[in-house]
């Protein structure tokens, strides 16, 4: 029997720390979506950055709602019981805004499901303007929006610290719908689809993308980025909850942005420039978490590129937390860091060689070596880390059989090492290798690279 979701959400929010709740009456009401399950949602760092955004700003109620799990989603669109948010149990079309955060392009479909849900017409052509306002926005957006554009009035594409405010303060000044989208078309990071008209070639290629006359929408929308984190909190935990991937881990931003630009990777050219939050403000969240986290787990692309990161790993181990690094980059890693993690509790350590030949790193901006992966490896292993993830990728330009082939020599000489090490200590750690294809991501210099060889296909 499917339980009642006021039941449900009474108990998930019993189970929280740090959730907001406000009255309604004179506010803003944003109800923020993130488009899978609360286990999901609520293990992603920008989703709870973007509700303390909100909710930072006294004039605005920001509430959540997720994607219900596989029986419940049946169940509620066989009723046909409105989506309602957590804090209040308040149906989503009651609210001003639809917001949703997207990080993962399988969660497409998932938008469309929960318009559904909160009786609402998917396409936004056929909506009006006693519906909410639906806006997009999360890492996808800085990707591609196009796949999400008829599903929006707006896309928010950019950085939350830059968006969330402007949003809030075209809703205030706003006189009516139309207005509204006009003002926030003006905005950087505003995308307003219904404002364009899309010219097609006989072939069904993108002839022109041209705004349309009056709108004031600008030729090409640019991303909205915050240009210093000086004076920015770092996005980090604010509610916790048993009830996710990183049930006791405190998730921190350090460092914002990567310097090396490899050629696939989205990331590092869409967080440009690289800006590293302050130590301090780092540390005194670690210490206001502590209560309820024994892990700390350090969000970056580039986390050694901060400046200061030594002192913050001594901080946090002074706390007592074990700390738990995203990928760290090879040509970073030193004894000292090493160290300071294999102290802190850490077994385990995840590095990404994309590829076991150096030729074929070169080819993507990797400039580092299978020379100095050992050599890391060496250091890793030594410093009594037991466990090492590899993330590896196939299908990159040139590629042969040959690079392919050296997957496997890199693989095995680090397992290698690792034995050396683990017959000293008596212990075996283990070697984890993750194959994936590339996927080319726009934004990047592979963005016009197609998947498939004519040849083969």
């Amino acid at each position: 029997m499917t339980r009642q979701p006021e039941r449900d959400a009474r108990d998930i929010l019993s189970r929280e720390i740090g959730f907001s709740r406000k009255p309604h009456g004179g506010r803003l009401r944003i109800a923020l979506a993130f488009p899978n399950t609360y286990y999901v949602g609520m293990s992603n760092l920008g989703f709870q950055t973007v509700y303390r955004l909100f909710n930072e700003q006294e004039d605005v109620v920001c509430e959540r709602v997720f994607l219900p799990g596989r029986q419940e989603l049946q169940a509620q669109l066989a009723s046909g019981r409105p989506l309602r948010t957590i804090e209040s149990n308040t149906p989503v079309r009651n609210f001003d805004v639809f917001a949703f955060s997207v990080s993962f392009e399988w969660d497409y479909t998932n938008v469309v499901s929960m318009l559904r849900l909160a009786g609402m017409a998917p396409r936004a052509d056929a909506r009006t303007r006693h519906d909410p306002l639906v806006v997009i926005g999360g890492a996808v957006t800085f990707v591609n929006p196009e796949p999400l554009a008829a599903f929006a009035e707006v896309i928010a594409a950019g950085e939350a610290e830059a968006l969330a405010p402007a949003l809030a303060a075209a809703m205030r000044d706003a006189d009516g719908r139309d207005d509204l989208l006009r003002r926030l078309a003006a905005e950087r990071g505003f995308y307003v689809p219904s404002f364009y008209d899309v010219h097609y070639r006989p072939d069904g290629t993108i002839a022109a993308y041209e705004p349309k006359p009056g709108t004031g929408a600008p030729t090409v929308v640019q991303k909205a980025a915050i240009k210093s984190v000086e004076r920015l909190d770092p996005p980090a935990t604010t509610i916790f909850t048993p009830d996710t991937e990183f049930g006791s881990r405190f998730l921190i931003e350090v460092v914002r942005g990567c310097a090396n630009l490899c050629r696939f990777c989205w990331a590092g050219y869409n967080y440009l420039p690289v800006r590293a939050f302050p130590a301090d403000r780092i540390l005194e969240l670690a210490r206001l978490a502590r209560p309820h986290a024994n892990r700390a787990g350090l969000v970056s692309i580039a986390l050694c590129d901060h400046p200061e990161i030594e002192r913050i790993l001594r901080g946090l181990i002074d706390m007592g937390y074990s700390i738990s690094p995203a990928s760290l980059r090879l040509d970073d890693l030193t004894e000292p860091i090493v160290r300071m993690l294999h102290e802190s509790g850490e077994r385990s350590i995840t590095i990404a060689p994309e590829t076991g030949s150096d030729r074929l790193r070169r080819v993507i901006n990797k400039t580092v070596t299978n020379a100095e992966i050992l050599e890391r490896a060496e250091l890793i292993f030594a410093s009594g880390l037991e466990n090492l993830k590899l993330y590896y990728m196939i299908g990159l330009p040139t590629e042969t059989d040959d690079d392919i082939d050296a997957i496997r020599e890199l693989t095995a000489a680090l397992r290698g090492i690792l034995l050396a090490h683990s017959r000293t200590r008596g212990h075996l750690g283990r070697i984890v290798a993750s194959v994936n294809p590339l996927i080319p991501k726009p934004g990047t210099t592979y963005q016009w690279l197609p998947m498939e060889d004519p040849v083969l296909t």
